[in-house]
């Protein structure tokens, strides 16, 4: 078996910034909500059970690290998974924490 071999520290920082973002429940939530399809706010709102402002919030977070974007029409944006990464992540979580 050979050694893998060191990552790359740049990588290594992208990483854990993207980590640090993932670790609030709430956006680990909306990432699980977004699995399925692109959502508006006010569909996010609903299914966290959460004001449109903290959604808003959480979502601002997963976009500036690129985790998330964000497809307007008209007035109306709705969110999509913007890296795959994020749900390599949520299945990780899944089959090694929801047991």
């Amino acid at each position: 078996m050979s050694k893998a071999q060191p990552l790359d520290p740049k990588v290594l920082r992208h990483c854990a910034g993207a980590l640090r973002t993932l670790s609030h429940p709430d956006r680990l939530r909306i990432v699980e909500a977004l699995e399925k399809g692109p959502l508006e706010v006010t569909e996010l709102t609903t299914r966290l059970r959460r004001p449109q402002a903290t959604v808003s919030q959480h979502l601002m977070r997963l976009r500036a690290h690129g985790l998330v974007a964000a497809e307007r029409e008209g007035r109306v944006a709705r969110y999509r998974v913007a890296h795959a990464g994020c749900l390599t992540i949520l299945g990780c979580i899944r089959s090694h924490f929801a047991k």
